[in-house]
């Protein structure tokens, strides 16, 4: 059923409804007025009954009054009983009475509304249970300014029957013409005036619901309708600019989250790194440690192999003052004075490589440095086989450092490339200038790279491990490349390692260029 149908059915329904609620509405009122009327006469004839009774001499005479009351309750038919109550002391006493009187006292609240001197009447139903249109009526008696009693009249209103009849047949005429005019105007008014109003906002609804902000439906009228049709047009205005804002606000909401992301990636990053930088300084100190211990092991070893070889030596050295004619003996102390030095000597090179004096730096040319060592290596490459390429840059600058301890550096990393080549292999060496990773300061830089066996990355990431090695007991201390790492550091340089297993290790170093005065 269309709107306009389900309206008017509903209309001339409740036209029906209030016409029939009408009905009876009139009807008892009809009633009420006609009860209401007989109530004004009954109040009028107490309240005057009363004004009477006050005009009257004290003590009024029960004989009289009595036939005042008679009077009264005479004049007008419907009143049922007519009494007079005299108050003595706080309480009200009938002193006399006309009619059929009920045997009842003065209620409570209207014993309290007749002291507080009240000059209006005072209208009390009949108590539950009995009838409903049967009322007492009270009016206070003023004597002398006071209040000397009340009179009380009980009268019974009648009901309206024949008014209610003839009401209700005049309303059902009136209510089927009434429903019919109704339903035809109804009908024909609300198609033209709302629903087609409605239909054309719902038609907008549908198409703002589909994403169709730019649409306008036509005011046509300027009713109610008029008005929301317009409001509806500028919401729609409203919504489409929300809309556009909300796009607008999206993509910027889009780009701080982006711009946040990019910012909590970089902010994870220095985390990570300051985490592997701590995990770096934690690694340092435990190499330290171990340095340091290794340091005082080797003084304590030198300290107290010390004193017996000087005593050793001593001995020896009279030994080899006396004069003897046995060649053998001579001999042997001199077997025993080499060995004695040779044991200095191991003890001076345990010591030389825990000290940490870094000795005097001077210009260093290193190809020259590095020619020497070529030199001195050369039976040692020979004898296991394996052949020394090198290039070295013609005009490499000098640079500050001490030629000892690079010896030692270099001797260090020659022998543990030819630990990693025990049969043959090639040993390039190379010398050249090149800028740092960062690539903005340039720097001496010496690649050594064996054909030998190569490292895992796990054996990599732990080679400057103190005590740390893979050789074989007694061909290695664990300590050479730590002391590489060190005479490095010493040198203000660095030190990288590329190694692939089967495919040989490069060591590269890094030492600083002296600035030019």
């Amino acid at each position: 059923m269309k709107l306009h149908t389900k309206t008017t059915l509903l209309t001339s329904a409740i036209t029906i409804a209030v016409l029939v609620f009408s009905l009876i509405v009139i009807s008892q009122q009809t009633a009420e007025l006609l009860r209401r009327e007989q109530r004004v006469r009954s109040e009028l004839q107490a309240v005057n009954f009363a004004e009477q009774i006050s005009r009257l001499k004290m003590p009024h005479d029960p004989d009289q009054l009595a036939q005042a009351a008679k009077y009264v309750q005479r004049v007008r038919v419907g009143v049922i009983s007519v009494a007079v109550w005299e108050r003595v002391g706080g309480t009200f006493v009938r002193v006399a009475v006309a009619g059929d009187a009920p045997s009842e006292t003065i209620p409570e609240e209207t014993v309290q509304a007749l002291r507080g001197g009240l000059p209006s009447r005072t209208v009390q139903p009949r108590p539950p249970g009995t009838n409903a249109s049967i009322y007492r009526v009270f009016a206070p008696v003023v004597s002398n300014g006071r209040l000397s009693g009340a009179v009380e009249l009980v009268d019974q209103l009648e009901d309206a029957p024949s008014v209610a009849v003839q009401l209700e047949k005049m309303a059902v005429l009136m209510a089927a013409i009434a429903v019919l005019l109704i339903t035809l105007a109804t009908y024909q008014l609300f198609r033209q005036l709302v629903y087609q109003p409605i239909e054309r906002l719902l038609d907008a609804t549908a198409s703002v619901k589909a994403g169709n902000f730019n649409l306008e439906v036509a005011a046509r009228n300027d009713d109610e309708l008029g008005v929301l049709t317009y409001d509806f047009n500028q919401m729609i205005k409203r919504l489409k600019v929300m809309t556009e804002e909300r796009e607008k606000q999206k993509l910027i909401l889009q780009e701080q989250v982006r711009e946040a992301t990019l910012e909590l990636q970089d902010r994870n990053r220095q985390l990570e790194f300051a985490n592997l930088e701590l995990w770096n300084t934690t690694r340092r100190l435990s190499e330290l440690e171990r340095l340091a211990a290794t340091g005082q092991m080797a003084a304590q070893f030198a300290h107290e192999v010390g004193t017996p070889l000087n005593l050793i030596s001593g001995h020896v050295q009279l030994l080899r003052a006396t004069p003897s004619s046995d060649p053998k003996t001579k001999q042997r102390l001199e077997t025993i004075s080499v060995q004695i030095e040779r044991i200095e000597r191991i003890v001076r090179q345990m010591l030389d490589r825990t000290r940490t004096d870094f000795g005097t730096f001077t210009p260093l040319d290193m190809n020259a440095l590095l020619l020497r060592i070529f030199e001195v290596i050369a039976p040692t490459l020979e004898s296991h086989n394996v052949k020394l390429e090198t290039t070295l840059a013609s005009d490499l600058p000098e640079i500050h450092g001490n030629a000892d301890r690079l010896q030692q550096v270099f001797f260090n990393l020659i022998n543990n490339a030819l630990d990693a080549m025990p049969h043959s292999g090639t040993l390039q060496i190379t010398t050249s200038v090149s800028q740092t990773s960062d690539g903005t300061t340039p720097m001496v830089r010496i690649s050594i790279h064996d054909s030998g066996v190569g490292m895992t990355e796990e054996v990599r990431s732990r080679i400057f491990d103190p005590l740390y090695t893979t050789k074989e007991i007694g061909r290695g201390t664990g300590l050479g490349l730590v002391i590489v790492r060190q005479v490095i550091r010493e040198h203000q340089g660095e030190i990288e390692v590329e190694s692939v297993p089967g495919a040989g290790t490069r060591f590269i170093l890094w030492l600083p260029i002296p600035p030019k005065d």
